[in-house]
């Protein structure tokens, strides 16, 4: 804040030199102020842009003395704007099915796949806008800040226009962003069925179903798999995630595997797996493992018979039926899972010691190559002992990651528990961890945790 006097005017200007603020003190008897005293005072104050001329005749002729007033401001900058890309297609998938206002879900909510058309503008970039300069009470220019250009976008399956800043895709496809890079990918469609006629599908990419599929076929792909219709007993493959709008009547043959998420509308007499959580409305009669939650809501959403695991826990509607059937529930950490951990931990020490040995025996190599003065490249013995040794490695860091999986599975287990919303019925067992619980009686809202080595039953408060 710079403060200046002239005539016995008193001029201050703020700290960023945006405003300039005068005060014109009580004149001596017969002392008349002028327009010219205060131009001169502003003037010795450093004050010369953004003079209120009108702010100034007001003061001085309505005599305001003895406050300051605000006489002079300057021009803010207003900085660039970065350049941006525009795109055309929906980056923000709704993974998860939606629950309608009558309680039943929404499986075609689902919008797992974005599709582009080959020549479909995908994106167009906006240079970046020129900021403009400020300009202080003082008359110091103050400096825009100058808009950034963006890099030019990467990834696969499309194409930049001639005129530089249009995208259009190079193929018919699934679009998404991953890591910033767009990727445009082929998309396997069926508009009806896959049945004997369609042949068995296994593709590199995404599927889509139209239709059903029928007993007997098998869809394997190493993105995600989408069928609309019903999945009868066949089999369902999936690197990324799998949506199943119309459920799966399993025969005791279906098959379905995901090496992420299930979003399914219900599985009967199935066999379902998944790495990631598994959403479903019921569940009958079927053996179903999540190494991360499950969660079965919406009107009437229940699992009856088979056997259901989730390593991080369950939530349900209703468990069981009046019938009593035996439904068995499983949280936390199983046997398996633990046998698991073993039989890799000891492999990899099987592995390290083999490890030792083989670097042991090249070393040896290198040690005559030294004293003898001899090439050994070319020792069949060194290059076997090369070759294990690649092998090795490679299993060690298979298995150190397979362990890591596991180490996650269990860590995600800890303190969790089965939380059943409204009904749970007799023959339902309840396992968390190695411990279990037979439920004998019928009970409402429910949560089951473990405590002190056994499973208890504790009443859910916040259930509505």
């Amino acid at each position: 804040m710079d403060v200046g006097s002239a005539t016995g005017l008193t001029v201050r200007i703020s700290s960023d030199e945006m405003e300039a603020y005068l005060m014109i003190p009580e004149p001596a008897p017969g002392v008349i102020y002028t327009k010219d005293d205060v131009v001169s005072a502003l003037r010795d104050g450093r004050v010369v842009i953004g003079i209120d001329d009108a702010e100034v005749e007001r003061m001085v002729n309505g005599r305001i003395y003895g406050r300051e007033v605000r006489v002079a401001h300057g021009t803010k900058p207003v900085d660039g704007q970065d350049g941006f890309f525009q795109y055309n297609f929906n980056m923000d998938l709704n993974q998860k099915p939606t629950l309608r206002d009558d309680g039943s879900v929404d499986y075609w909510s689902i919008h797992a796949i974005e599709m582009v058309e080959k020549g479909q503008v995908i994106a167009v970039y906006h240079d970046p806008l020129d900021g403009v300069n400020g300009i202080a009470v003082t008359g110091r220019e103050l400096l825009a800040k100058r808009g950034r250009p963006q890099p030019p976008l990467t990834g696969k399956g499309f194409s930049r226009a001639e005129d530089g800043v249009t995208y259009v895709a190079d193929v018919t496809g699934k679009i998404e962003m991953v890591n910033n890079r767009i990727q445009v990918s082929a998309v396997y469609e069926v508009s009806g069925d896959v049945d004997l006629h369609t042949g068995n599908i296994d593709f590199r990419g995404d599927v889509v179903v139209h239709g059903n599929v029928r007993t007997g076929a098998s869809v394997k792909a190493t993105g995600t798999i989408t069928v609309d219709g019903i999945c009868e007993a066949c089999t369902i493959d999936a690197g990324k995630d799998i949506v199943l709008r119309g459920g799966v009547l399993g025969a005791h043959k279906a098959v379905v595997r995901s090496k992420a998420c299930i979003h399914a509308k219900f599985f009967e007499y199935s066999t379902v797996e998944a790495e990631g959580s598994i959403d479903l409305t019921s569940a009958l009669s079927c053996n179903i493992v999540s190494y991360d939650r499950i969660f079965v809501v919406g009107r009437r959403a229940n699992i009856v018979g088979g056997y259901t695991y989730a390593s991080s826990g369950i939530e349900v509607d209703t468990l069981g039926n009046v019938n009593e059937v035996k439904t068995q529930i499983h949280v936390g950490t199983s046997a398996e899972v633990l046998k698991e951990v073993i039989f890799v931990q000891n492999r990899l020490a099987e592995s390290n010691t083999l490890m030792e040995k083989i670097t042991e025996g090249l070393q040896q190599f290198d040690i005559l190559a030294r004293e003898k003065g001899i090439d050994v490249s070319k020792d069949e013995r060194r290059i076997s002992l090369l070759r294990a040794k690649m092998q090795k490695q490679a299993e060690i860091a298979t298995d150190t990651k397979a362990l890591d999986r596991l180490n996650a599975i269990i860590e995600r287990g800890k303190g969790i528990g089965v939380s059943v919303l409204h009904d749970v019925y007799p023959g339902t067992i309840i396992t968390i961890d190695q411990a279990s619980l037979v439920v004998k009686e019928q009970y409402k809202s429910i949560e089951f945790r473990k405590q002190k080595g056994s499973v208890v039953m504790m009443a859910m408060t916040d259930v509505v």
